[in-house]
């Protein structure tokens, strides 16, 4: 497993949209316990400068004056040589340990590992299936629909992903890479074990999470629920039945 882990080159993809977290994000980054080959800044629009910080920290800065909302900042990881990649969502703070703790993780689960996770809408056994906490210690992975927050998963598991047609562009990134990623590679969703605060994905505690900008404030809950169908009518996706 060391000699894996060593030579396992890791991408780091942070987004930047409206919200004003990023330094934060960034001295985390570089405060982890292995240092990423690649950091990613993905810009949509323009709404924040964030040229300062451009000159502090070491980052790759990527922009685009058209919001690709949530799919652009995966789809820029195929351009990178990486085996790993992790994609953060603007809202997280992730602890000194995190990256290096859910890499672990990914590879020895072979799975998409999540920083939160959710039970389909759909699921027929979701009254009986219990979902992790979205925050702090969680003592054991646990199996799950589909994850967020913070992916860590295997580059090579996007093409999954960019094989299959979108429901829609405005929503739903999380289920349609853990939907496709399960329906054509067998690849399952886990939300990661965190013994310890250097271990987690948010330090926080989801207190940046609010706001007028959050997708589950801009987004239609419909919108959400369409997509699922969507994998279940047309894919026939059978959901978890137990974690």
């Amino acid at each position: 497993m060391l000699y894996i882990l060593i030579a396992m080159k890791t991408l780091v993809v942070l987004t930047q949209y409206k919200r004003n977290n990023l330094e934060k994000q960034l001295s985390q980054i570089y405060n982890q316990t292995i240092r990423p080959d690649y950091v990613v800044v993905f810009q949509n629009e323009n709404h924040e400068d964030i040229s300062i910080l451009k000159s502090e920290y070491n980052f790759i800065h990527i922009k685009s004056d058209y919001n690709t909302k949530f799919f652009g900042r995966f789809a820029y990881c195929f351009t990178f040589p990486v085996d790993i990649c992790f994609v953060l969502d603007d809202d997280i703070i992730p602890g000194n340990n995190c990256l290096k703790h859910y890499m672990d993780q990914c590879i020895s689960l072979n799975a998409i590992i999540g920083g939160n996770g959710r039970i389909a809408m759909n699921n027929p056994n979701k009254g009986r299936i219990k979902q992790p906490p979205d925050v702090g210690i969680r003592l054991e992975n646990q199996l799950v629909d589909f994850v967020g927050h913070l992916w860590c998963f295997k580059k090579d598991w996007l093409y999954h992903m960019f094989g299959t047609k979108p429901f829609t562009f405005d929503t739903g990134e999380d289920m349609h890479f853990c939907f496709t990623s399960k329906l054509f590679g067998n690849i399952k969703s886990f939300t990661a074990k965190q013994t310890s605060h250097d271990d987690m994905a948010d330090i926080t505690h989801n207190k940046l999470a609010g706001g007028p900008h959050a997708s589950y404030v801009t987004t239609p809950k419909s919108l959400r629920f369409d997509t699922e169908k969507y994998f279940m009518d047309r894919f026939d996706i059978k959901f978890i039945e137990s974690n």
